[in-house]
């Protein structure tokens, strides 16, 4: 069965999100591991440096298979969205603020308690574990996974058809 531009666009963004976000954070937190807490402000601009390359990589290999999916003849100018586009669009985005909303909710709650007792948590100290530098990237972390929830959904929903 073909594919529609919509869903192409939904696997290619999926894609991408999964093959350069899962090795980013991989390192990042690595990283994070070896960081002193007293580095707040560093901790945060180099955190930022490293993420810029990845942003760029996947804006552009986005662009690329957009641009092969125009080269072929899918042109998505020409396709109006229609009701099934809309449902579709906003059973992902309905999905993907919950997981956000759950994300945020059991971190908090799960590191609250390592916090509060002093004991290390996913091989950091807790003065790293609260520190800017890590809320940030496990912020990060939750966007990034409602993004992977939201195309997700929306893949499945154009394979699925509704």
């Amino acid at each position: 069965m073909p594919r529609s531009f919509r869903e192409k666009v939904a696997w290619i963004s999926l894609s991408t999100t999964l093959v350069l976000y899962v090795p980013f954070f991989v390192f990042a937190w690595r990283w994070l591991a070896v960081l002193g807490p007293e580095t707040t402000v560093g901790g945060i601009v180099t955190l930022h440096l490293m993420l810029l390359p990845v942003v760029i990589l996947q804006v552009l290999l986005i662009g690329l298979g957009l641009a092969a999916f125009w080269l072929t003849g899918q042109r998505a100018s020409q396709e109006r969205a229609d009701e099934r586009d809309w449902a579709i669009d906003a059973r992902a985005t309905r999905a993907a603020y919950l997981s956000l909303i759950v994300l945020a909710g059991v971190g908090f709650y799960t590191l609250l308690p390592f916090m509060l007792s002093g004991n290390a948590s996913l091989g950091l100290s807790t003065a790293v574990m609260f520190s800017p530098t890590s809320l940030l990237l496990l912020g990060f972390m939750a966007f990034v996974t409602a993004e992977v929830v939201r195309f997700s959904v929306q893949a499945i929903g154009y394979r699925r058809g509704f």
